[in-house]
């Protein structure tokens, strides 16, 4: 005989076990957020179920028969199990963490402003946004550079143009700055990884090869930081800097771009597609990236 012709409905058992429990209907449904005529209800089925009377009923209350105290002390721990085994199920759902690496600067100005969507998107599982670029653990890779790897492991994910940007408060103090040569008098923050303000100069101003007042960093998210300061000129990822450039924090100073874009790649982790919640992140951002509304030129 199945299972299911011996068991009785699970809701009669919780209404049975609350009142048994608590010696009263109505502090049983208070219990289960339920009207005490619902309780009666269950224990009712209940009984048709098993055939024997579970209570006995009378003016001041109700009380378990000893057929009731009998089947209450079985069913107790069972229920208590399969409460418990239903937790642990769910919490290995919730535990899933999905492992996402970028750059600090796309963390910062990408990924954060999008993170209650981002957030949506993924509902219970967690994410782990790592920074640390030497990491092989990653379910996805967030890279950029100025092409897309040929391996088979790379997708781009978007584009962006890099010009010459600087805070509101250093043009007023510093300026005016109208045009590409004037920059030869003012601060110019480099990158130790990969300067392009030569490709800049080169194209934009080739009459002059750069400052002297040149400060360098380790990467663009550290420059664009001292460029917000008001530390000097800067060539800022535009993608990256929407908001600033929106609210006026930032201030483009020329039409004028690197000539080569910037390329985001995504490198997925092996057999991704397999992996619903990957596949769903993977979507997210494609989608994120295909709604970037800064107009780059």
């Amino acid at each position: 005989m199945s299972r299911e012709c011996r068991l009785p409905p699970l809701a009669a058992l919780c209404g049975f076990e609350a009142a048994g429990r608590l010696n009263s209907f109505r502090l049983a449904a208070e219990e289960l957020h339920l009207s005490s005529s619902a309780i009666s209800h269950q224990v009712r089925q209940l009984e048709d179920f098993v055939g024997q009377k579970l209570f006995d009923r009378g003016p001041t209350g109700v009380r378990l028969t000893s057929t009731g105290q009998e089947y209450l002390s079985n069913i107790g721990p069972v229920l208590d199990k399969l409460s418990h085994a239903t937790d642990s199920v769910r919490k290995t759902v919730k535990s899933r963490m999905v492992t996402l690496q970028c750059s600090p600067g796309f963390a910062s100005r990408w990924i954060s402003p999008r993170l209650m969507r981002l957030r949506r998107a993924l509902r219970d599982v967690s994410l782990s946004l790592t920074t640390n670029l030497t990491d092989q653990r990653s379910d996805i890779e967030i890279t950029c550079g100025y092409g897309c790897p040929s391996d088979g492991e790379y997708e781009t994910f978007m584009t962006t143009e890099r010009a010459p940007v600087c805070s509101a408060k250093y043009l007023r103090d510093n300026g005016p700055i109208q045009y590409p040569s004037d920059l030869s008098d003012h601060v110019l923050l480099h990158e130790y990884q990969r300067d392009e303000w030569k490709f800049w100069l080169s194209t934009a101003a080739p009459e002059i090869s750069g400052s002297t007042k040149a400060m360098w960093f380790d990467d663009a998210y550290s420059a664009t930081l001292a460029a917000e300061s008001g530390a000097g000129v800067v060539l800022g990822h535009l993608s990256l800097i929407d908001n600033e450039l929106r609210n006026g924090k930032l201030v483009r100073l020329f039409e004028q771009a690197v000539p080569q874009k910037t390329i985001y790649t995504l490198r997925m982790k092996r057999n991704w597609e397999a992996d619903p919640v990957l596949a769903t992140l993977r979507n997210w951002l494609l989608e994120e990236s295909s709604h970037q509304s800064f107009s780059e030129g």
